[in-house]
């Protein structure tokens, strides 16, 4: 499939969703993950121009639309780490900490969404050491609202087993120009 049928899947399963349910979209480089959280989110906001950029520099997006969100979510990040994950080891095993900025920057789309109150996070910790992205980001929140995970396998073991979080599993397989 092209791009606009990845959107597409992305587009149907958007009404498939409630709160708390968590996608993990597992593939490799340019193999369409990006592709179906931009067509998830276009649909579950009804925002047909929604700038859907990759996480994987920023780590995690949180897009909100619909009535505010329950008071017992906290406010989710956004976060910049260095440029490599090379880099990013380096610094901590200097320091002890990691030598990024958090910054909380939800993204208010507009007043509608399938879930109403729902925020969805768009997480991609490609870019850390496996695990390293615990440390950075609340997931008791963002398992709370919907989450879009691009490479999971690198969340770790202490967010990760075989039971938790309950999940669907996405998997993509590219065929011919990525």
């Amino acid at each position: 499939p092209d791009v606009e049928a990845t959107e597409a899947l992305g587009a149907a399963l958007a009404h498939e969703v409630q709160r708390g349910d968590v996608i993990f979209l597992r593939g490799e480089l340019g193999a369409g993950k990006t592709s179906l959280a931009r067509g998830f989110l276009r649909r579950f906001f009804g925002s047909r121009t929604l700038d859907v950029p990759s996480p994987s520099y920023l780590l995690h997006f949180t897009y909100r639309g619909g009535e505010p969100a329950p008071p017992q979510c906290k406010d989710p990040k956004v976060i910049a780490v260095p440029e490599s994950r090379e880099n990013a080891a380096a610094e901590e095993d200097k320091t002890g900490q990691q030598n990024g900025a958090a910054v909380a920057v939800p993204i208010q789309v507009s007043d509608f969404s399938l879930v109403p109150g729902c925020d969805v996070h768009h997480v991609d910790p490609y870019r850390l050491p496996e695990g390293k992205i615990a440390s950075l980001v609340d997931f008791e929140a963002v398992f709370m609202d919907v989450a879009l995970v691009e490479w999971p396998e690198r969340l770790g073991e202490q967010l990760v087993t075989a039971e938790r979080p309950p999940r669907l599993e996405v998997c993509f397989e590219g065929f011919g120009p990525q």
